[in-house]
Order: structure tokens, then C-alpha cells, then sequence
């Protein structure tokens, strides 16, 4: 009996590999995103600190200076949740792309699901039209 091979494998290996690759790129800005959280809550953490600074027997200048870091750390956190939407952004593309891959591998697999059962119905064909023959001269060497 032949061994079914299906033509488009080297399709379906290649869409499991993109598929594959984007899961890696999703993992690796899911991971980016996180360290960017982590950065953003230490911000906030810091400035909170500042704000609940006692300005007890501060000069104008180290006032002037902490207003100002504060100014700067408000800048740094909307800057960093601007990438923080940016990476999210990024995410529901390859999201996006890793569905259509998906569709693409389902509908390979069903195809190929489909010409697997053709294959094997034309071989079981042929394997009983093999017996029938094998069975049709067995019948005539016994009549002989």
C-alpha cells in the first residue's frame, strides 16, 4: 500500500513556522510591556515619595531642584505609557496576523484531512479490486 503524501506540506510547515515565530514575537513584547509596567510603577512610586516630602528647612534651591525632578518624572511616565500603548499596539497586530496564520493552517489541515481520506478510499479501492482478482482466480483454479 502507498503512503499518502500530501503537496502541501512544505505550506503547512511553513505556516507552523510563522505561526510559531509570531507566538515568539507576542511572548517577547508581552515581556517588553512588563518591564515598561515595572518601570512606569517605579516612577510613580518615586514622585508619590516626592510629593509626600516634608519640606521642612528646604531652601528655595533644593525646592526649585525636586519641583523640577518632578516635572521630569511626570514627563518620563506619560512617555513610557506612550510606548507602553505603542508595544500594545505592536501586539494587536501580530495577534491580528497570528489569527490569519492560524485560519490558513486550519483550512491547509482540513484540505489536506480531506485528501487523506480521498487517498485512502482509492486505495481501499484498489485493494479490493486486488482481492476480487486474487479471489476470482482462486475460484477458477479450483474449478479446474
Amino acid at each position: 500500500m502507498l503512503k499518502f503524501k500530501f503537496k502541501l506540506e512544505p505550506v503547512k510547515k511553513a505556516k507552523e513556522n510563522l505561526s510559531k515565530t509570531i507566538k515568539k514575537d507576542i511572548a517577547k513584547i508581552d515581556s517588553m510591556i512588563n518591564e515598561k509596567n515595572d518601570e512606569r510603577d517605579r516612577l510613580i512610586n518615586e514622585l508619590d515619595s516626592l510629593r509626600n516630602y516634608r519640606l521642612n528647612r528646604v531652601s528655595s534651591s533644593e525646592m526649585q531642584f525636586i519641583e523640577g525632578y518632578k516635572i521630569a518624572l511626570s514627563s518620563k511616565i506619560k512617555d513610557i505609557e506612550k510606548e507602553i500603548l505603542e508595544l500594545e499596539k505592536h501586539k494587536e497586530n501580530k495577534i491580528k496576523q497570528l489569527q490569519v496564520y492560524n485560519k490558513e493552517l486550519k483550512i491547509i489541515e482540513r484540505f489536506e484531512e480531506i485528501k487523506r481520506n480521498e487517498f485512502e478510499k482509492e486505495q481501499n479501492k484498489i485493494e479490493n479490486k486486488t482481492f476480487d482478482e486474487i479471489a476470482i482466480q482462486n475460484y477458477a483454479r479450483e474449478k479446474l
